[in-house]
């Protein structure tokens, strides 16, 4: 799966999006997990 083929990706802001997420990868995903999962619940 090529995100280069996205538009959406290739913007600077999404670029800088994905290094923000290399950076520190299992805590945001774990926080976004437990938000997709709380949201869900809840909402």
């Amino acid at each position: 799966m090529s995100y280069q083929d996205d538009p959406y990706t290739s913007r600077s802001d999404a670029g800088r999006f994905g290094r923000w997420l290399a950076s520190r990868r299992a805590e945001t995903w774990m926080f976004f997990a437990a938000g997709v999962l709380l949201g869900g619940l809840f909402f």
